[in-house]
């Protein structure tokens, strides 16, 4: 295999593919990413055997020359670290021969070991697909956005360490929890004639949101009974889904409380912040005091610390005390966009809900907790 690449063009779907390995493997193959040269067109791919990304780079602007095919397997932090520490604007040449990986530019020559492409694993995602839906990046970058931060961390309810995406309709509907938190956000799509109800791992979310981060154009998705591939021009995402049923998250979302809060989002959120400073660290927790168009935070911490902050809202209905974990506050309050929110309470027992007036797409609900 021999070519000859501009250093921008290469580090940039590099960098993208690296970011699926893990530091510490099982297998050492799955520390390399495969380099394929075919067709005057390069494919770099690195997977985890449960994410894998895929680019493809071509075209007069990458200055790219293929003068000999192969693939081969090469370590993929390694490589690219080599192409950073290149000159910005210098070209590289790549040839392979009896098992190693020579990469030159300028004055410069390295010599990587490889390992046989035949060993790299590929993602079986190769299966009929159920539905395909097509949507702007940024729509989809900022319903993950509203979800994302709700999603467990190694919980041993392993679905919930995942994103369902609901596919009912005209409707694309995502939804996260860890069991204590929820967050709903959905949109309209093009009519899909059968349903999907799939849950997308937590790494295969994060690609994902890396995938979409700077770009502008239309993505296309769609889900096969085991996985769900992301399609955006040369970049392709492959994700096994979580083999699991989703719990139905409708029965968490509370009726309209008979007690609400009406205030400015930033002003809440900001306060909310500060007093979270002197809570306790284990379980960050704030009580919420409401009476008389008054809401008052406070937070104290086993070195009898506190913070107390009043703030002017919109109340209704009877007094009452409620406490919750304050980040789960906050990270809610964060991922909304409106000036005002509207929180809706039954009883210091009962979850809250939360909800943005010019958002009517996505709501919240967080579980309260002992103060």
């Amino acid at each position: 295999m021999k070519f000859t690449i501009s250093r921008a063009a290469f580090i940039e779907a590099l960098q993208l593919v690296v970011n699926v390995i893990e530091r510490k493997q099982t297998l050492p193959i799955l520390s390399h990413v495969l380099v394929v040269a075919a067709e005057q067109t390069i494919s770099l791919t690195a997977t985890d055997q449960e994410v894998e990304v895929k680019m493809t780079v071509s075209g007069a602007e990458t200055d790219l020359s293929i003068s000999g095919e192969g693939q081969i397997a090469v370590p993929g932090r390694k490589l690219l670290d080599i192409c950073k520490n290149l000159p910005p604007d210098s070209q590289i040449a790549v040839n392979t021969s009896d098992n190693r990986f020579t990469l030159s530019s300028g004055e410069f020559e390295s010599q990587l070991a490889t390992l046989s492409a035949m060993d790299f694993p590929n993602l079986e995602h190769e299966q009929e697909r159920l539905e395909s839906i097509e949507l702007s990046t940024g729509k989809l970058k900022s319903m993950l956005e509203k979800t994302s931060f709700a999603m467990a961390q190694q919980d041993v309810r392993y679905f919930f360490n995942g994103m369902l995406f609901e596919i009912q309709g005209v409707v694309l509907r995502l939804v996260a929890t860890n069991g204590q938190r929820l967050a709903i956000t959905e949109t309209s799509i093009e009519e899909v004639a059968s349903g999907v109800r799939a849950i997308v791992p937590r790494k295969g979310i994060t690609e994902l949101q890396r995938l979409i981060s700077d770009s502008t154009s239309e993505i296309e998705v769609w889900f096969t009974s085991n996985h769900m591939v992301a399609l955006l021009g040369d970049a392709r995402l492959t994700t096994k889904l979580i083999d699991a049923e989703y719990p139905d998250y409708s029965k968490a979302i509370p009726v309209a409380g008979d007690k609400s809060i009406q205030c400015a989002r930033t002003h809440l959120r900001d306060a909310l912040i500060r007093t979270a400073i002197l809570s306790n660290e284990v379980y960050k927790n704030v009580k919420l005091s409401m009476a008389d168009d008054a809401l008052e935070l406070f937070t104290n911490n086993p070195l009898q610390e506190q913070a107390t902050e009043k703030l002017s809202v919109s109340f209704s209905g009877m007094p009452l005390e409620i406490g919750f974990n304050v980040n789960f506050l906050i990270e809610a309050l964060s991922v909304m966009s409106g000036e005002t929110l509207v929180i809706r309470l039954s009883d210091a027992t009962s979850p809250c809900l939360i909800n943005d007036p010019d958002d009517a797409q996505s709501q919240y609900v967080i579980s309260p907790m002992v103060v």
